[in-house]
């Protein structure tokens, strides 16, 4: 093997492992929605959601309340699975279904849920910023009403 070559692959090496020993993010803790810096498209904002995280990686545990714009509907949430690009079921207060939860870098995780009756599909990115305060989350719902876009805010308490 020539010198270049010998080179070119012990920098590949190099690459490949520190991209694999970075560190991933620890999403565990409650964050509070920033209703203003969200977007909302279409949607109507809601007054409040606090969500509370459990991250052993893979594992993955979060609940959460969500209080409507109105102030008068609460909708309580909750998940237990893994980070893993396997289907877990998932009860939402518009669908019963599966997500599946895959690693796109160590600060970012895609999420796919699909409703058990096929109605409804929602795709999310969720992402960390450097310093871990902010959790961005842009959502893409599609169901029986048409397609949602919309971008939630979230800082760590």
């Amino acid at each position: 093997m020539s010198l270049g070559r010998c080179r070119k692959l012990l920098a590949l090496v190099v690459v490949t492992a520190a991209a694999s020993t970075a560190q991933v993010v620890d999403l565990t803790g409650t964050w509070v929605l920033n209703v203003e810096k969200s977007r909302w498209g279409k949607l109507r904002p809601p007054l409040t959601i606090t969500v509370t995280i459990d991250h052993q990686e893979p594992n993955l545990a979060y609940s959460g309340r969500l209080i409507s714009a109105e102030g008068e509907e609460a909708r309580e949430f909750e998940f237990r699975g893994a980070i893993d690009g396997r289907e877990h079921p998932l009860v939402r207060s518009f669908a019963q279904g599966t997500i599946v939860l895959k690693r796109v870098d160590a600060r970012t995780l895609e999420s796919e849920f699909k409703s058990n009756d096929g109605l409804w599909t929602e795709f999310a990115r969720t992402s960390v910023s450097g310093d871990g305060r902010l959790m961005r989350r842009s959502v893409r719902r599609e169901g029986p009403s048409g397609r949602l876009e919309w971008t939630e805010v979230y800082e760590r308490r």
